[in-house]
């Protein structure tokens, strides 16, 4: 702003005058203005998928913990949900378990947490958790005391067999190929407890560079619930998954924000002899 003096008829004005901002000048306030809420946007969506990542991880964390507490008070692992039990363990009669691959039995397992319309458990993205039990021994692991359960087989002769790669295998029975291949963390697993992540089922399966998330979830088709979601899940169809770092869907490595834990054996019949549940 400035003063301006003059005369009129002797006598004298002061007249004010404001200077504005000129069109350039609007256009690189906009732009700085621009890019400092750009940045705060990406910063925030950012420490929202972090968090939502940690909190997922505690999630599977507590659902591991159910699934040992289960085994220690039933002696046996629980079942899988299907899409059509409603959140429950679907064994079919007999004890026999319906499903190798399934869903967290979130309502057998009474965990606190959110379910979809097919009574499933579902992620910090809204994805169902899925939840995978081995079949070794004629499925002692999931057969109930008495009936083949593996207080029966004997603890010397249980031999659980899911396997975790940190790559994709060419096989659904080991991590191959083996020279140059995947790494096997674990071979010997009772259960697996997957989250999908962020992008859940929505990739291309079993192709690079998604190929890893394929192996996990990707497989086999769950016909789908006309009473519920209305929609087909993917789950896996054999032993295999593959446990890795995260990287984003633009790094060389392809996509991978699948979330996994598996149960130790030993960790297991642990917990079960001391709940005298295995002798």
């Amino acid at each position: 702003m400035y003063l301006t003096r003059y005369k009129y008829n002797n006598l004298c004005f002061t007249s004010q005058k404001q200077a504005g901002f000129t069109l350039i000048e609007m256009a690189v306030v906009l732009v700085i203005v621009g890019l400092l809420v750009g940045s705060f946007i990406g910063t925030f969506a950012s420490r929202v998928e972090t968090t939502r990542r940690d909190n997922a991880k505690k999630q599977i964390e507590e659902i591991k913990s159910a699934i040992l507490g289960f085994a220690s008070a039933k002696g046996r692992l629980p079942c899988p949900a299907t899409a059509l039990s409603d959140g429950e363990a679907d064994p079919e009669p007999g004890g026999v378990c319906a499903l190798q691959h399934g869903f967290v039995p979130g309502k057998t397992l009474v965990i606190n947490g959110t379910y979809n319309r097919d009574g499933l458990l579902i992620d910090t993205w809204g994805n169902p958790i899925r939840y995978s039990v081995t079949t070794a021994n004629a499925s002692a692991f999931t057969n109930p005391v008495g009936a083949g359960g593996m207080p029966d087989i004997g603890m010397g002769a249980l031999a659980p067999d899911l396997i975790i790669c940190d790559a994709d295998s060419d096989s659904g029975t080991d991590c191959t190929p083996a020279v140059g291949g995947p790494n096997k963390l674990i071979e010997n697993a009772p259960f697996i407890v997957l989250s999908l992540g962020k992008d859940g089922s929505d990739f291309v399966t079993n192709v690079a560079p998604n190929s890893d998330q394929g192996e996990n979830a990707g497989e086999a088709a769950v016909a789908v619930n006309v009473a519920g979601e209305n929609v087909a899940y993917l789950v896996g169809a054999n032993r295999v998954f593959v446990s890795r770092n995260y990287s984003s869907v633009d790094s060389a490595a392809g996509q991978f924000d699948d979330l996994i834990i598996w149960g130790s054996p030993y960790v297991l019949y642990s917990r079960m002899i001391d709940a005298g549940q295995l002798p």
